[in-house]
C-alpha cells in the first residue's frame, strides 16, 4: 500500500460555507455535547464532511461513536437540556441551519430534509393509520386539498414497492409487518420530495432478505428523484452497496474519510483496518475472526491523546501525548493518525508493510465486488 503524503501544514482551506452550489450539505466543525450528573460527553467533537447535490455518503462506526447523534444534531432534534450544540455550522442549501429559528426549521424538517429512523414502530403513531401519517406530512408541506394528500400518499407507497396500496393506506402500524413498515418509513420520508435523506440504520430489524430489498428501494429512489442520501450504519456491507463515500467515526471524532472503494480496499487508518479484519470471509474460513481490542472509551474519561490509542496495535508514546489532526494523505482522502506526521515515516513503513496481511483482500473484494 503506497501512501502520498501531504507537506505538514493545515489542510487546504475549503470554499466559503454554502456558496458551493454544487454542496448541499456542508457540516463544519460540529460540536453536540450532553450535560449530565457525572459530567460532560462530547458526543460530537469537531466533525467534518460535506455532501453533493445527489450524492451518497455513510457516516460508519460502532455503536457509541457519534453517528445518530450527528444526523439528530442536522435535524436540530438534540433535547435541550441536557444535549447542546456547543458550536459548528451546518450549511444546508446554502443556509445556517443553527441560525434558523425553530418556525423555519420546522418547514426544513420533512419538506427538504427526511430522516428514516432505525426502529419505525417506535417512530410510526400506533393511534393512527399509515395513511394519516404520511397524509399529515404531505399537507403540511404542501398546499394541497385532503383529497390530493390522499392520492400523492396511496403514489408514496405504491412507489415504495407496498402491494395494494388503496387497502394499505388504511392499516395501522400494529397489523404490518416490519419490512412494511419500514416501506412506509421511507414512503413518509420520500413524499414531499426531500433534498437530503437522512437513512439511520434503516435495516437493523430486518431480516437479511427484507434488508436487501430496502437497500435496493432507499438506492434506486435515491438515484431516480436526485435525493442525496446520508447513511448511517455500522454494517460495511451495506455500505459496500449503498453509498460513494464514507467517513468513520471512532468516540465523537472522524477517523478517517473517502471514498467507498478507498476505505474499504485500502483502509489507512488502525481503527477502519480493525474494522475491515473484523468481517467474518470466505478466504479466513477456519481461521480466528479477528476483533478489535478493547471497548469504546468511557466518555467521561476519555484519553488525552488519540481516542483509539488505548485499543490500538501501532501505539506509541506521541499517540498518549497528543491528539492528531485529520492528515490529508492525498487522492482526497483523510485519516486522524500520527503515522501520517512526516516524521514518523519510518512507523509508516512498518505499518504499510503490516498492512498487506492486516486486510484480507478476499474479505475487502467481496464487499465491493
Amino acid at each position: 500500500m503506497t501512501t502520498r503524503l501531504q507537506p505538514d501544514a493545515a489542510p487546504a482551506s475549503l470554499p466559503a460555507p454554502g456558496r458551493d452550489p454544487e454542496v448541499i450539505l456542508d457540516v463544519r466543525d460540529l460540536r453536540t455535547y450532553f450535560h449530565v450528573m457525572d459530567g460532560t460527553v462530547r458526543a460530537v467533537d469537531g466533525v467534518d464532511f460535506r455532501i453533493k447535490r445527489g450524492g451518497r455518503l455513510a457516516l460508519v462506526g460502532e455503536s457509541g461513536c457519534g453517528k445518530s447523534v450527528t444526523a439528530l444534531s442536522i435535524m436540530r432534534l438534540i433535547d435541550q437540556p441536557p444535549g447542546e450544540i456547543a458550536s459548528g455550522e451546518i450549511w444546508f442549501d446554502g443556509r445556517d441551519l443553527l441560525s434558523l429559528s425553530e418556525s423555519e426549521m420546522r418547514q426544513v424538517r420533512g419538506g427538504e430534509i427526511a430522516m428514516i429512523f432505525q426502529e419505525p414502530m417506535t417512530s410510526l403513531n400506533p393511534v393512527l393509520s399509515v395513511g394519516d401519517q404520511i397524509m399529515e406530512a404531505v399537507k403540511l408541506h404542501q398546499e394541497v386539498s385532503a383529497k390530493e394528500a390522499r392520492d400523492i400518499a396511496t403514489q408514496a407507497l405504491r412507489d415504495v414497492g407496498v402491494p395494494a396500496p388503496e387497502r394499505r393506506i388504511t392499516q395501522y402500524p400494529h397489523e404490518l409487518s416490519g419490512g412494511m413498515r419500514q416501506r412506509v418509513m421511507i414512503a413518509m420520508a420520500l413524499s414531499c420530495r426531500p433534498k437530503l435523506l437522512i437513512a439511520d440504520e434503516p435495516t437493523t430489524a430486518l431480516d437479511v432478505t427484507i434488508q436487501r430489498q430496502i437497500l435496493e428501494l432507499i438506492k434506486v429512489i435515491q438515484e431516480r428523484t436526485g435525493t442525496a442520501l446520508l447513511l448511517i450504519t455500522h454494517d460495511l456491507g451495506v455500505v459496500a452497496e449503498t453509498v460513494d463515500e464514507v467517513v468513520v467515526m471512532y468516540a465523537g471524532k472522524i477517523m478517517e474519510t473517502g471514498t467507498v472503494d478507498q476505505v474499504l480496499l485500502e483502509p489507512r487508518h488502525p481503527y477502519s483496518r480493525g474494522l475491515l479484519q473484523s468481517i467474518p470471509s470466505r478466504g479466513r474460513r477456519g481461521q480466528p475472526l479477528h476483533v478489535i481490542k478493547g471497548v469504546v472509551p468511557n466518555p467521561f474519561r476519555m484519553p488525552a491523546g488519540c481516542k483509539f490509542e488505548p485499543r490500538c496495535p501501532y501505539r506509541w508514546d506521541q499517540c498518549k501525548a497528543e491528539e492528531p489532526r485529520l492528515y490529508d494523505t492525498g487522492g482526497g482522502r483523510s485519516s486522524r493518525c500520527w503515522l501520517y506526521d512526516p516524521r514518523f515515516r519510518d512507523r509508516m513503513r512498518r505499518y504499510e508493510l503490516e498492512g498487506k496481511d492486516y486486510v484480507p483482500p478476499a474479505a475487502a473484494t467481496e464487499l465491493t465486488a
